[in-house]
């Protein structure tokens, strides 16, 4: 059989999940592995197949998804691999993997001999959307193709999306409205996307047309599954992403980009079809024995001074009001978030990203409280692409729905900023535009009294009322100052409370076609009251912020105060 490189081969994938309940395997090799060779070598004319002038790559790892291999100065590896497993490579900086038509990295080979079972532990399955079918014998060699990346800087600019989640083609018609029609030819520069999972809600024959659109953004496309991208028709947790791994590829892996190592891992650990976990459940934040293998294994070939970054969909460590300490931490979150900090000890430079909160985003710096006792670092809970959902809100123009968040916070996507191994997560709020203001919102408690109605900002004041600051994406270590009238700055308030314009909005469409949910407490609001002898006539307000990654906002509101 001839050697045959990635794009060579359908780009269904698998990777190998494990039962809930079944003991690691990572660390016992499956009996009928199988020594499997090849080579990551430079594909200098983009034709996926190794040509004779052309040369391996030393010191790129490659893995099974427990095991990984460094390659030699050859570019040669040999690992044992078994059936149901996958084979992938850690794109290394400087050179970026292949990518398939809709710009989905090609950096996997599955070994699926015979497909996805239809047969479990003597029962069958019917799988209701696609699943991997047989790949046959091994090949020979497995070759993995690299491209050098001219003018690689260590520093650059990625997308980060958190749960784009669309349930019918209505929903993705409104996905493609907000964030692909905005981000089409990638005016941003970024060198690639990721998507910290929930990539569809349930419907996962939607995969394809979600492929296509972000396509669009002509950027290489990272995935993560999320709880809403199982097979709910599995038995147990080892064929729980089977349609995800045919679309997108394993479950969890890394690459590199300038000084930083990515890792996206998948926490979402299901319990089984028509099995509860102890709360009832489906699914829980976990991290696999095997995946915690894997990666103590992909770590040690990594520097200790590049930046980590870790993906997951659900959060790490929840506070869902941050940290201001006036509530336990009772949000989704990681259960065994210890053993991930265990394998991270050795390194000083870290930040985590994660989706799934759909009411609320925050960012949590993780430290001593939490076990953690090297350089403090965030956890950062992503405001969502979709929102509180597709249908929620008033519809705009274009029909497409506001889909503000329960805290307050508008549906939006994140630019994310690496110099050398410092991040700075910029929050782009949709419909996204180039006025800072639309990074804040800014509105009075209460609002003016106008007995007779037909105002806006314009009424008696009540004694009391203030300024109120929803700061998209902020948090208690982030400061905002007021200006009333040009005057003197004074700092504002940070407060743990519900955004009053989520809650008056709330009100008025409880009983409409697109509700909004009930307003949480939002992890990012800021309060200062007026003076209560403000005199009548028009005021104007201005409000300065500084978050912690040292990003400065401004924005401005006006009203009038009647006699």
């Amino acid at each position: 059989m001839k050697s045959r490189t990635i794009l060579s081969w359908s780009l269904g994938i698998s990777a190998l999940v494990l039962n809930l309940t079944a003991a690691a395997q990572c660390a016992s090799p499956t009996p009928d592995s199988e020594i499997t060779r090849g080579t990551v070598f430079i594909d200098a004319n983009s034709d996926g197949l190794m040509n004779p002038d052309e040369t391996g790559l030393a010191g790129v790892s490659v893995s099974n998804g427990c095991e990984v291999v460094v390659t030699g100065p050859d570019g040669r590896y040999d690992i044992a691999l078994a059936p149901l497993q996958i084979l992938f490579v850690s794109q290394p900086s400087g050179y970026s993997v292949a990518v398939d038509a809709n710009n989905v990295p090609a950096f996997y080979y599955r070994h699926y001999p015979e497909g996805t079972p239809v047969n479990i532990d003597n029962a069958d399955v019917e799988w209701r959307f696609p699943v991997v079918d047989a790949t046959g014998p091994m090949p020979d060699a497995i070759d993995f193709p690299l491209t050098i990346i001219e003018n690689a800087s260590h520093q650059f600019d990625a997308h980060a999306f958190a749960d784009p989640q669309a349930r019918t083609e209505l929903d993705q018609d409104k996905l493609r409205e907000d964030l692909v029609t905005t981000l089409i030819g990638n005016p941003f520069s970024a060198e690639f996307g990721i998507t910290v999972g929930d990539v569809v809600y349930d419907n996962l024959d939607l995969y394809d047309r979600h492929k296509e659109m972000m396509a669009l953004m002509d950027m290489p496309q990272w995935y993560l599954p999320g709880n809403h991208d199982l097979n709910f028709e599995s038995p147990d947790a080892r064929f729980a992403n089977e349609t995800y791994k045919l679309h997108f590829g394993p479950t969890y892996y890394s690459f590199n980009y300038g000084n930083v190592h990515f890792v996206a891992l998948n926490n979402v650990e299901y319990a089984g079809d028509d099995q509860r976990l102890d709360d009832g459940g489906r699914y829980r934040g976990y991290i696999h024995d095997d995946q915690l293998y894997w990666l103590a294994r992909d770590l040690a070939n990594v520097p200790r001074d590049q930046l980590i970054v870790i993906a997951s969909h659900i959060p790490l460590v929840s506070e869902a009001i941050d940290d201001s300490g006036t509530e336990p931490a009772t949000g989704p979150h990681t259960e065994n978030f210890a053993a991930l900090l265990d394998i991270l000890a050795p390194f000083e430079h870290i930040y985590g990203m994660a989706g799934h909160d759909t009411s609320n985003n925050w960012k949590v710096e993780v430290g001593h409280s939490h076990g953690w006792h090297g350089q403090p670092w965030i956890a950062h809970t992503l405001a969502q692409v979709r929102g509180n959902g597709w249908h929620t809100g008033p519809e705009d123009l274009r029909g497409v729905n506001d889909a503000m968040m329960q805290d307050g916070t508008p549906n939006g996507f994140y630019l994310l900023r690496f110099d050398d191994v410092d991040v700075t997560p910029e929050f782009m709020p949709f419909p996204y535009g180039a006025d800072a203001g639309e990074h804040m919102r800014i509105t009075l408690d209460p609002l003016l009294v106008e007995p007779d109605g037909g105002s806006v900002n314009r009424g008696h004041l009540i004694d009391g009322a203030k300024v109120v600051v929803n700061l998209f994406d902020g948090g208690a270590r982030d400061r905002v100052w007021m200006s009333l009238n040009r005057g003197e700055r004074q700092a504002m308030t940070y407060t743990v409370r519900t955004d009053p314009f989520a809650e008056r909005l709330h009100e008025q469409l409880q009983v409409s076609d697109h509700p909004t949910g009930s307003p949480t407490r939002s992890a990012h609001i800021w309060e200062l009251p007026l003076p209560d002898n403000l005199a009548p006539g028009v005021h104007r307000v201005d409000i300065f912020s500084a978050d912690e990654f040292d990003q400065q906002r401004h924005g401005a509101l006006s009203f009038e105060v009647r006699p």
